[in-house]
């Protein structure tokens, strides 16, 4: 692309997104449906790694002190580009589609976009091009919610990506959730039902533990965070779990007690994988739901189970090399879990939420059926 081409798309870009900001704002000062009965939806999507060519655009200046690492991002600019080309547009009008009269909110579950920038200011106009589009074509006046993940503090310099996430979002969310919002870990109300939102790169303890009695007594408590609570299938990824990686497994634990003992529906992301998983033990029960909207390959928009029954969690565990801190992290969890699938698809879900329980209901890539129905309460 020319310079003079590439300024006049950009110019184009920005004058649209100023536009759908301005729409933003607007449809959330609007008066919002009150939640008078116990049943709603709410439409869900998983990473969703927003870019687009050419790299100029968001990734000037970008750099990584290890230079594989750097490769291999960039390889991600070019893999991201290509999906929002085409079938990332498709599945969000696919799931915007799912919205109806009892929809509440949508919710993204992290790396909502890519991340690797070179300044503050190229990090804020990446999240808040990103956050306008997925508004504006996902949920219009509806509200926004979304959740800090790993890619949206990255950047050359993790502190001023981490700064420009938070001081944009913490805002963002005052608006769309009506109540202040000061930090990455929060919580809000949808009727009887707690939704605690949790920075998976930064969890703050404390507060995370407060949040919990402060929504005590609420019918079901949704923590929604962009990394899984229970290992993954990895050989080399199983311990990218909340205080799987700093070595605090004594607060790893806590916290899992606290969610058990709340019954806790886990809302997650970040290993692009469609993974149900149920778990009985510390007092309690965690049903963690895995959510991906990376539709990477047109394949993946194909619903496969690629390994499904509470035998087949912990596998990689019990490979002849696998090493001991492997084996006892999925000692941990398996003789608790209950039931267990995976699968590589990506796509947009739907969770309706009542008294007779929740449910969330799958469309692979931006199919109109339902691909699978998954049974979380």
């Amino acid at each position: 692309m020319d310079r003079r081409k590439f300024l006049k798309v950009s110019t184009a870009s920005a004058a649209g997104l100023a536009f759908a900001d301005r729409l933003m704002l607007a449809s959330a000062k609007s008066k919002k449906k009150k939640v008078s009965d116990s049943s709603y939806s709410v439409i869900i999507l998983g990473d969703t790694h927003f870019d687009t060519a050419p790299d100029a655009v968001y990734h000037t200046g970008y750099f990584d002190p290890n230079p594989t690492r750097e490769a291999n991002h960039r390889k991600e600019f070019g893999r991201n580009a290509e999906m929002w080309s085409d079938r990332l547009p498709r599945l969000v009008k696919r799931a915007s589609s799912l919205i109806g009269d009892d929809t509440r909110f949508c919710l993204q579950l992290g790396d909502m976009i890519q991340g690797d920038t070179g300044s503050e200011a190229d990090h804020t106009r990446f999240i808040r091009d990103a956050y306008c589009r997925l508004k504006v074509e996902l949920c219009g006046a509806l509200p926004l919610v979304t959740v800090a993940g790993n890619h949206d503090l990255r950047a050359s310099d993790d502190a001023f990506a981490t700064k420009a996430y938070t001081e944009y979002m913490t805002d963002r969310l005052s608006i769309e959730l009506g109540k202040k919002i000061e930090k990455t870990c929060y919580s809000f109300m949808m009727g009887k039902d707690a939704y605690i939102v949790i920075d998976f790169t930064h969890p703050d303890d404390e507060e995370i533990e407060r949040l919990f009695r402060e929504t005590e007594g609420a019918r079901y408590t949704f923590v929604v965070i962009h990394g899984p609570v229970f290992p993954y299938q990895s050989a080399k990824s199983n311990n990218w779990i909340l205080h799987g990686r700093d070595g605090k497994d004594d607060m790893r634990r806590r916290l899992r007690e606290v969610m058990a003992k709340r019954n806790a529906i886990v809302l997650c992301g970040h290993t692009h994988t469609t993974e149900h998983l149920d778990w009985y033990g510390d007092g309690g029960r965690i049903t963690q739901m895995t959510m991906s909207s990376v539709w990477a390959k047109p394949e993946l928009g194909e619903y496969k189970v690629e390994a499904e029954g509470a035998d087949a969690y912990g596998k990689v565990a019990e490979a002849p090399d696998s090493p001991k801190k492997v084996k006892d992290l999925f000692a941990e969890y398996k003789d608790g879990i209950r039931s267990f699938s995976i699968s590589r698809a990506a796509g947009s879900y739907r969770m309706e939420v009542s008294d007779k329980g929740v449910v969330v209901e799958f469309h692979a890539g931006d199919s109109e059926a339902v691909s699978e129905r998954f049974i979380l309460r």
